[in-house]
């Protein structure tokens, strides 16, 4: 019968037209095929070797050897490597010797070990796929050839032959009969068969890269599925789906600072703010983004604190666990402050990425066309090494070595692997010095919305009446909730509150004071400094540089002014880079001053923080060397004729001038002021003290002198805010008549 059969096709080839079957036509559609007509050669079905037990041919999966027939391919010369032009063979130039019958070549085992375990990457999704992206990549007459291959070596497996299948039943077929592994260890067999070498690479090249994804995925898990929140990074971890995490993003970076406030009118300052889009971490190259804008880097900018990197986390947790990004192939976040650790090295870009991803070390490249290559590079104002992008060489080689900043600047230029993604996040100052055709798209975290603090609260705090609590507090006092749009405030707040309900019980009254708040943001902030890489200071130093900072915030407080111009700069002595980068206090953005013209400008990152560091600097001034800098000459030297303390002088002084003040701009100052001296907030502050000593706060001869401004309602569009100074000095609020007869003026 197999003589009959080759008989058969050598006399269709000779004589007859071949006659080829459309792909995804059924076998039952080619009609009635007469004997004559038949050009397959249709092989006996013979039953696999393993037919113990009463197994059938197509009942075992386990294994598969089979006997091997005369191979298609050895009916067809090859002029190239992957045989896209193929010759039939004249039987008559090579005439069989005459002699003994030969015995057939038995076939290849393909078989499944079973002590190999399966790796996890290797599903029936990812193999269908493989398997048809590969034989997609066939000519109309090599597909043809494999299922004719396929059907000769292995005809157990169909009860017809399989050129009528389309591409989708064919690899269906193979992954009914045949394990995953076995399937494409078939596959990649034939293909060799066929002499298309280069194709079976290319299927062993998918399973590698799907390997590396895989085990890549799993790292970024594992590095990314839990987050401590604050300043430390230290302690406890937590889920980072338990915390929550959505934040306030806007398409168009250059918002400037949030300027919202409880007293004071700051008119809005001309940042050329195209209109806000909001826009989620899920949008963020979005596809249809990255086609239809050719979007190819994005930079993220926010000031200290308000999320940045939780976003990124996000992001890459979203890719991780397949819930987004699905046409982002390889993922890899390159943080720069691990950068910083490869300074003053010769190395490629290759080499960096398998240096933060071992897993990635069997691939010699990472660009592949089953979809794109991302990095993720957070916290560029982390970078220690200056960027020039105007002197630095061009390099395009990803596996040659070079210096960091070469890499670096020739990444963000798109010079290396310029097909791929990049994502830089950076605070203002440093992410503005990039050049202009290098950024595609320009974004700003800009922390929560109102409904996002209820929500950020209500996930904090498990028990909802101690929720309610909290959410009530926040609501009752408008400078705590618009400060609460930062999340790292919003962390005190809850350290704070959370604290007070372990100690005083879940019915505690929660304190209402802002400066200690305030105090824990600055000692995180500049905590965080020193994190970066900055140069560590001594006490003295840091008194020094928040004594020349809040000297420029109470000079610019009193014109009720928050922008600071080069002139204060240069006469403060304060390092714009020390205030705006390193210490995340103050933000640079950008104005339009006249049409096509643009100015950098510096401030602080909020008003109420430029009205804490003008409080800290009066308060050190005075501890550091007993000056009343809020004291005339001639009233200084009558309070010394009184022997009235300096401190309850500087009180005294501070509530004259905040009453005095038409525009409110030192309401909130003196709130911080008088905050400053209680125990719990000198204590915060000792290292900054002379001699580390904690003087006496005079809370209750203050609270006095308030009580009787109040009473005298002299002031009453500023009863509100002396309510709040007695707030802050712990004492309750001031008798209910006096409270109405304050309403009833207002």
């Amino acid at each position: 019968m197999s003589w009959q059969g080759d008989d058969t096709m050598e006399h269709d080839g000779d004589t007859e037209s071949d006659v080829s079957i459309p792909l995804g036509e059924g076998v039952s559609g080619r009609g009635s095929v007469s004997d004559g007509e038949d050009i397959f050669y249709v092989p006996e079905r013979r039953p696999s070797l393993d037919l113990e037990n009463g197994q059938g041919p197509m009942e075992t999966t386990e294994r598969v050897h089979l006997e091997r027939t005369e191979s298609y391919s050895s009916c067809y010369s090859t002029d190239s490597e992957d045989c896209e032009h193929r010759t039939r063979k004249s039987r008559c130039a090579a005439p069989k010797a005459e002699g003994p019958a030969v015995v057939p070549l038995s076939r290849p085992e393909l078989a499944k070990n079973p002590d190999e375990k399966r790796h996890p990457a290797l599903t029936v999704e990812f193999t269908f796929k493989a398997i048809r992206k590969t034989l997609e990549r066939l000519g109309q007459d090599d597909l043809r050839m494999f299922k004719i291959t396929l059907w000769k070596r292995y005809p157990e497996s169909f009860s017809a032959p399989p050129q009528g299948m389309d591409m989708v039943d064919l690899v269906d077929k193979l992954l009914e009969c045949y394990d995953l592994e076995v399937a494409l260890q078939l596959t990649k067999a034939l293909l060799k068969d066929m002499d298309l070498k280069r194709l079976a690479d290319y299927l062993t090249d998918l399973c590698k890269k799907n390997e590396v994804r895989y085990e890549l995925r799993q790292t970024l898990l594992r590095k990314y599925g839990s987050m401590c929140e604050g300043f430390t990074k230290q302690g406890e971890h937590k889920a980072f789906d338990t915390i929550f995490n959505d934040l306030y993003i806007t398409d168009g970076g250059n918002a400037g600072p949030n300027i919202q406030h409880e007293f004071r009118k700051i008119n809005k300052l001309s940042t050329n703010r195209k209109k806000e889009k909001m826009i989620t971490s899920r949008q963020i190259f979005d596809l249809d983004v990255i086609n239809e804008k050719h979007v190819r880097s994005i930079v993220t900018n926010g000031i200290a604190g308000v999320g940045k990197s939780v976003v990124v986390q996000k992001f890459i947790l979203d890719w991780a666990e397949e819930r987004e990004h699905k046409h982002i192939y390889f993922l890899f976040p390159l943080p720069f402050k691990e950068l910083n650790l490869m300074l003053g090295q010769k190395i490629s870009l290759i080499e960096i990425v398998h240096t933060l991803y071992p897993e990635t070390k069997v691939l010699p490249t990472f660009e592949c066309d089953e979809g794109r290559v991302m990095f993720v590079c957070d916290g560029l104002d982390e970078y220690a090494n200056p960027l020039d992008f105007h002197r630095t060489e061009t390099w395009c080689d990803s596996t040659e070595p070079a210096d960091m900043h070469v890499l670096v600047t020739n990444l963000i230029r798109g010079n290396l692997l310029p097909s791929s993604l990049l994502w830089i996040t950076s605070r203002p100052l440093t992410s503005s010095r990039l050049p202009p055709e290098a950024v595609h798209q320009v974004l700003e975290v800009r922390g929560f919305t109102d409904e996002q603090k209820e929500w950020y609260f209500r996930k904090r705090f498990e028990d909802q009446a101690q929720a309610d609590k909290v959410i009530a507090q926040l609501t009752s006092c408008k400078t705590l909730h618009i400060m609460c749009h930062l999340p790292t405030f919003c962390w005190v707040v809850c350290g704070l509150f959370q604290r007070t309900f372990q100690e005083k019980g879940p019915d505690a009254e929660l304190p209402k004071g802002l400066t200690l708040m305030y105090t824990h943001l600055l000692l995180g902030h500049l905590h965080v400094r020193g994190a970066r890489g900055s140069p560590p200071r001594t006490p003295d130093e840091e008194r020094d540089f928040l004594v020349k900072l809040g000297k420029v915030a109470f000079t610019m407080l009193e014109k009720n002014q928050m922008v600071i111009g080069k002139a204060t700069w240069k006469d403060s002595e304060v390092d714009v880079a020390e205030a705006v980068t390193k210490s995340g206090l103050c933000i640079e953005f950008l104005i339009e001053q006249f049409v096509m013209y643009q100015e950098r400008i510096q401030s602080f990152i909020h008003p109420t923080i430029q009205e804490y560091l003008a409080a800290l600097y009066v308060f050190l001034t005075w501890r550091s060397t007993g000056k009343n800098v809020l004291e005339q000459p001639l009233k200084s030297k009558l309070s010394h004729m009184f022997k009235e303390s300096g401190l309850l002088v500087i009180h005294r002084s501070a509530i004259e001038r905040s009453l005095q003040s038409p525009e409110g701009n030192l309401d909130i100052f003196l709130r911080f002021l008088l905050g400053m001296t209680l125990k719990a907030n000198q204590e915060l502050l000792q290292r900054f003290l002379p001699n580390k000593n904690i003087c006496p706060s005079f809370s209750e001869e203050t609270a006095s002198i308030i009580k009787k401004k109040i009473k005298e309602n002299h002031y009453p569009d500023r009863s509100t805010n002396l309510q709040g100074c007695l707030d802050e000095l712990g004492f309750g609020e001031v008798p209910s008549h006096s409270r109405s007869n304050s309403m009833k003026n207002n």
